[in-house]
């Protein structure tokens, strides 16, 4: 079975198309994330992630990243151990708190965005090559209803 068959079997209706979106937004991360792992010799995309979200709010604590990155606090120091082994984060002990790690980037990190910035860049470009500006726009606003219907889930897994 193509996928284009069931998107056309299953498409017909507004269940069948909610279906469809939900498949599409595995296959679609899931492609994303084997292109860029492909990509990068020395990260993963989640280790990317990590240190993207780190360098937007660098120090936080494991539990931290985790809930905005939808990973346990167990992946997330898996992570930062394996992204400290290759020398592009350091994990330190909270001062407040001496059970709590927070974790900050290194000057390798820095040299890393700088020397795959047009590898990024490109990747982003190429993604969205097929959407309007328009179209951009809308899905800026739908993404945060997604991440409210995750939260949904979250909640009812949680209550069960």
């Amino acid at each position: 079975m193509k996928i284009e068959d069931y998107i056309e079997q299953r498409g017909k209706t507004t269940a069948g198309k909610k279906s469809v979106l939900f498949f599409s937004l595995f296959v679609i991360t899931n492609r994303i994330e084997t292109i860029y792992n492909a990509g990068m010799e020395d990260l993963t995309l989640k280790q990317l992630m990590l240190l993207i979200l780190v360098s937007i709010s660098e120090g936080k604590t494991f539990t931290s990243y985790g809930k905005i990155m939808g990973s346990s606090r167990q992946n997330i120091k898996a992570l930062a151990k394996a992204l400290e082994k290759k020398s592009y984060v350091s994990i330190r002990q909270s001062e407040n708190d001496r059970r709590a790690c927070g974790i900050f980037l290194t000057a390798k990190t820095a040299k890393h965005f700088q020397d795959m910035d047009t590898y990024y860049a490109k990747q982003i470009f190429y993604l969205f090559s097929e959407f309007t500006t328009k179209e951009i726009d809308l899905m800026f606003t739908i993404f945060p209803k997604f991440l409210a219907g995750i939260q949904r889930m979250e909640k009812d897994d949680e209550e069960a």
